[in-house]
């Protein structure tokens, strides 16, 4: 078996597998709407109702972005097996799509669910460190941003 077909075989078996991945994240969020709705929604929550409603909340971005990722995905790698001279096209706006689906709404997936299980009480730093993890990656995200354009411009 030569490279390009396994290959082929491995991008056809991941469009399979974009099905039941779709359809189960979208069993998820249909599952958590309504205790996303009872808890988050309620006045007065507990300490453990707003850690679940942070954890619903998590849920609910990074499920909602895996199932719009992965639908995107699906069609220029679609068109990309079948030939279709617009899978070229498709897949540069592949990182339109990434940076909202994939690095915002699993970011902020990640915030919630380390918000939920983190102790917000004044003898914790633990919130605190999570603040700075995210202030701290996010200045070194920019700064490797601005080192790939310092070795190579836009424009060139």
């Amino acid at each position: 078996m030569t490279y390009e077909t396994f290959k082929a075989l491995i991008q056809l078996q991941s469009l399979a597998l974009t099905v039941p991945l779709i359809a189960l994240c979208g069993a998820v969020l249909w599952e958590i709407r309504k205790p996303g709705q009872d808890v988050c929604w309620k006045d007065d929550k507990t300490m453990g109702e707003k850690k679940m409603c942070w954890i619903l909340v998590g849920l609910f971005f990074g499920f909602s972005g895996k199932i719009i990722e992965s639908i995107w995905w699906a069609i220029p790698w679609t068109l990309d097996y079948i030939e279709h001279p617009a899978w070229s096209t498709l897949n540069s706006l592949g990182v339109f799509f990434n940076i909202v689906f994939r690095q915002v709404f699993f970011t902020i997936s990640a915030y919630c669910h380390l918000r939920a299980f983190t102790s917000p009480d004044k003898l914790s730093n633990g919130l605190k460190t999570v603040h700075w993890i995210l202030g701290i990656s996010l200045i070194m995200g920019q700064l490797y941003m601005i080192t790939l354009l310092e070795i190579k411009p836009l424009n060139e």
